[in-house]
């Protein structure tokens, strides 16, 4: 584990913890009653998490570690969700909950053919920098996004969202400039073969061949449309905070340009909607660019889940550093 990694893994907890207030209102609602600014962590969360409580982003991110720290396979990292899930959070998207239901890491090729190929959420973005966090590194680092994003996500755009997300941390982690590093993380996501990875994962095969071809029909059209929302949002632009992949892509990539973390996190906040989960995905790259988190942020972070010994009061500064060497030693 280096600092690095493990500041990466507060920020976009912090942030996470921050969006937790505003998840799903109106950016007018936020503003009549928090004002223009959001400095610290506030209550009004419509799933109840207490001001410092991160949500399911984090929940899941931390999920993720713990299936790497418990044997390092894709069915540890599924086993490790579902253990989350089972836990009863009070925040789960659909998509994530229908594909761990299956039980097994095809659940998320499967979830994805029963909402007729149409389903493209953020469940898997959420998340994937826990791949770079466990410590994968050039080419295992795309295969491994790939492959992790799928056991929910099966999407093409989603996919490929999170292959191009892992590389755009690890390029910045490497001191390239903001939007330097943005197109170097683009030519990793062009010059990888997703479907063939599924395919050797067995993710994709005969048992789940309208799934294979809906993924080799659209992956062409979502390697264009991930080009396409990182370079608008590296202009600035911003669709919307939904929870639609491409948006919250989108919508991350134009907020952690700015100066401070505080400059990055607090936009996509205030804006509301799925503000926590485009919090949580600003927070890594703010992180990875080593912007500080305000000092204050740290000591109350907690995660707010019900795991057996993770409750309430469990502290992220405290814990994290071993989930991460669990993780690096597990995998």
């Amino acid at each position: 584990m280096t600092d690095l990694q493990l500041h990466v893994l507060l920020s976009l907890t912090a942030a996470d913890a921050l969006g937790a207030a505003t998840e799903f209102q109106t950016s007018e609602t936020v503003r009549a009653r928090h004002g223009d600014t959001f400095p610290d962590y506030q209550s009004g969360s419509v799933f109840g998490f207490a001001p410092g409580e991160a949500t399911d982003d984090s929940q899941m991110t931390a999920a993720t570690l713990l299936g790497y720290a418990n044997g390092g396979g894709l069915e540890d990292v599924r086993a490790a969700l579902t253990e989350w899930l089972n836990a009863g959070p009070p925040d789960v998207g659909s998509l994530t909950r229908s594909a761990l239901s299956y039980g097994t890491p095809e659940g998320g090729v499967r979830a994805w053919a029963a909402s007729g190929f149409q389903s493209a959420g953020n469940g898997g973005l959420m998340r994937v920098a826990a791949v770079w966090l466990a410590g994968f590194r050039g080419e295992a680092l795309t295969r491994e996004s790939a492959l992790v994003t799928t056991l929910t996500h099966a999407d093409p755009r989603c996919v490929y969202a999170s292959l191009f997300f892992t590389a755009f941390v690890d390029a910045l982690r490497e001191g390239a400039a903001y939007r330097a590093a943005a197109e170097a993380a683009l030519r990793v996501m062009d010059g990888h073969d997703a479907r063939r990875t599924l395919l050797d994962a067995e993710l994709l095969g005969l048992g789940t061949r309208a799934a294979h071809d809906a993924f080799q029909a659209g992956e062409r059209a979502a390697r264009a449309a991930v080009r396409a929302r990182v370079r608008a949002g590296l202009d600035g632009h911003l669709t919307s905070q939904s929870g639609y992949v491409l948006d919250t892509l989108e919508a991350a990539i134009a907020h952690a340009r700015a100066d401070s973390w505080q400059e990055c996190v607090e936009p996509a906040v205030l804006l509301g909607d799925d503000s926590d989960t485009v919090a949580c995905v600003v927070g890594a790259i703010v992180g990875a660019r080593g912007l500080a988190v305000p000092p204050h942020l740290l000591p109350p972070l907690r995660l707010g889940h019900t795991w057996p010994g993770w409750e309430r009061a469990w502290s992220c500064a405290e814990h994290f550093p071993s989930l991460l060497e669990a993780a690096r030693d597990g995998r």
